[in-house]
């Protein structure tokens, strides 16, 4: 019998996001592209989605592997304040196909939020019933992108960024949409 869990945390991104090519952030298109490999490599699964400046992340694996990789987070320093929304059992992988999922999701995401009452994706305000509609959302959508796609927007992302920073605008929720697979060390690659 295996010892599986699912752990459900988020935490806030350190360094400033920026919007790029196909709305991806450099950061986070680095991290969906080596967790791919790390997430098969260690047996673990989910679901990551960034947006205004806050990272949403759903985990599952073996227990050992899971609680591993959430204690060496608590030290990562390109995310803080960390704080464990749910911790639970599960018989089974719920997201066995997503080693590393990207799906942008700006109209539904968007659609979500403002039919809950919130006007930027802000996860430390979510009660207990949004979680799960984030999390439905997450599960129902699908990943456009092949490995060697999601390695084109990476060096699109980097070569031609676009300029928002200098505005002083808040990074619409609309473009800083991603959602992503987790991988054991997700936040430990640089």
């Amino acid at each position: 019998m295996s010892d599986l869990i699912r752990i459900i945390y988020i935490s806030r991104s350190t360094f400033m996001p920026t919007r790029s090519y196909n709305a991806i952030e450099p950061n986070v298109a680095r991290i969906l592209a080596k967790s791919r490999i790390n997430n098969r490599r260690n047996g673990l699964v989910g679901v990551l989605y960034f947006g205004d400046g806050c990272f949403f992340q759903c985990l599952e694996g073996e227990q050992s592997a899971v609680d591993a990789l959430y204690a060496r987070l608590q030290s990562d320093d390109r995310h803080k304040d960390i704080k464990l929304l749910s911790r639970e059992a599960v018989s089974a992988l719920s997201y066995s196909d997503w080693a590393m999922k990207f799906v942008p999701l700006e109209k539904e995401m968007t659609q979500l939020l403002r039919d809950g009452g919130f006007n930027s994706f802000d996860p430390y305000r979510f009660d207990k019933a949004m979680v799960q509609k984030v999390m439905n959302l997450l599960r129902t959508s699908n990943d456009p992108t092949t490995a060697a796609e999601l390695e084109t927007l990476i060096r699109q992302s980097e070569a031609a960024p676009i300029a928002e920073k200098a505005s002083g605008a808040r990074w619409p929720v609309a473009a800083a949409l991603v959602v992503a697979a987790i991988a054991a060390g997700i936040f430990l690659l640089r």
